[in-house]
């Protein structure tokens, strides 16, 4: 009786927590509001500007702060950006081994230049909750390349059977009483996890809750995880 109330809760408190995100902006987020457009994409974690060297105008994006940025050409010749204020010279594509993005960590308006173009990047507070849902390939790919803390709300028993390397436990029952241990990660990437994605759920709505800037979820949880043969660790 107490497995199947608490069953019944949980489904409760996931589709209050759906029911309240509403709408997506064009990354996934919920709860988008209306405000500036944004430029590019979010694929794997990193927000990719699509810029053409031959154009004869620069592009002015605008970005949230704390983005993850990636640049790509359409034409496959390669991209140097360089952004004095925040010390970014970088081409792409990168180097083997070199980190693809460059992070902007404050907000306002950045100058940039790419040959003989220059441009601005204006980077914004987030206009709406940074929340989005991640396949097990692209978690994967999201944790490798910006490092976010790993989340894990399952038990410390499902969590001894195998979970994610680096992972911290705070399993999802006591997450409210333990949330000031992740007081330092509030406007950082946080990835979260359980067995099927229904405790994450439940745990990134509560982060938000909390303020939390940039909640990442792994929506199938472990079990897709496991299946597409990606490592875990005991």
């Amino acid at each position: 009786m107490l497995r199947r109330t608490s069953a019944a809760l949980l489904l409760i408190i996931t589709l209050t927590f759906f029911a309240a995100c509403g709408g997506a902006d064009t990354d996934g987020n919920a709860n988008a509001s209306a405000g500036p457009a944004i430029s590019g994409r979010v694929e794997a974690g990193l927000r990719v500007l699509t810029v053409d060297p031959a154009a004869p105008i620069a592009p002015r994006f605008t970005i949230y702060r704390g983005d993850y940025v990636r640049l790509e050409s359409p034409t496959g010749i390669p991209v140097t950006i360089a952004i004095a204020e925040l010390k970014v010279n970088k081409t792409y594509p990168v180097a083997e081994g070199e980190k693809a993005y460059f992070k902007v960590p404050n907000t306002g308006s950045f100058a940039y230049t790419i040959g003989k173009m220059s441009g601005v990047i204006e980077a914004i507070e987030y206009a709406a909750a940074g929340y989005q849902e991640v396949s097990a390939q692209e978690g994967a790919a999201l944790i490798r390349n910006i490092e976010p803390l790993v989340l894990d709300v399952r038990t410390p028993g499902e969590f001894a059977q195998g979970h994610l390397a680096n992972a911290l436990l705070i399993p999802v029952q006591v997450l409210a009483a333990e949330i000031g241990q992740l007081s330092d990660y509030k406007d950082k990437p946080v990835f979260i996890y359980c067995r099927s994605g229904n405790r994450s759920t439940v745990a990134a709505k509560l982060l938000k809750d909390q303020g939390f800037t940039n909640v990442v979820n792994l929506r199938k949880g472990l079990r897709e995880w496991q299946a597409a043969d990606l490592p875990v660790v005991k």
